[in-house]
């Protein structure tokens, strides 16, 4: 039996109730707060230390109403590294339409499907979260040990999920948060935290596989 969400229900954002068909809008119901809140700050209901190169990280958070789909599934979250602006105009225009919707320029883009996270139990949305957060991960040298920039900062490279972070995953939401069979092993313990269901596609592993 699923555990009881360390949080009220009431306080999980939601997307605007106003989206349009084939819409995108930027978070203003707090999502990336509540993401802070609750996976990275150490006292957190949910807190992942696997995520701490990402508590002082620009993420914007974006929601969608438009469907994509891949390998025929629904695609409910993707996550990418912004750039830094080239002399091509598609990157100008992509950096302009960043600055229209967050007023400034993120290291980090993660879309959430709206039609997804209105459906979705509390469970299945917070491992579509950590899935996406699990994207982005701290550089290392030659020696394996995490690189940061001149300010201090981590620096941050995109990445595919490998069996340390499924297994993260399915550990605390239980095995259908990855789909990945292989993992009955750790979900028979039990999950530390909540069972999620999480159906649709990752459209960064997706693309990822595709490659």
């Amino acid at each position: 039996m699923a555990k009881i969400i360390p949080f009220p229900a009431s306080t999980r954002p939601s997307p605007p109730p106003d989206m349009g068909l084939d819409a995108f809008a930027p978070d203003q119901d707090g999502l990336g707060e509540w993401v802070r809140e609750t996976f990275l700050d150490e006292d957190g209901p949910l807190f992942n230390e696997r995520h701490a190169h990402l508590r002082e990280a620009p993420i914007g958070w974006l929601w969608t109403t438009a469907v994509a789909t891949n390998h025929d599934r629904q695609v409910a979250g993707q996550c990418k590294l912004v750039g830094p602006m080239s002399s091509k105009w598609s990157s100008a225009m992509a950096h302009f339409q960043l600055r229209q919707w967050f007023g400034y320029v993120p290291d980090i883009l993660i879309t959430i499907s709206a039609l997804h996270a209105r459906q979705a139990d509390d469970w299945a949305f917070c491992a579509l979260i950590e899935h996406e957060l699990y994207h982005v991960g701290q550089a290392t040298d030659m020696y394996d040990m995490p690189r940061f920039n001149r300010d201090g900062y981590p620096i941050l490279e995109m990445r595919a999920h490998d069996v340390e972070e499924f297994t993260d995953v399915v550990a605390r939401y239980g095995a259908q948060a990855t789909g990945v069979a292989d993992m009955v092993r750790v979900a028979n313990n039990g999950p530390t935290v909540g069972e999620a269901r999480m159906r649709l596609a990752c459209g960064t592993c997706m693309t990822a596989r595709r490659a």
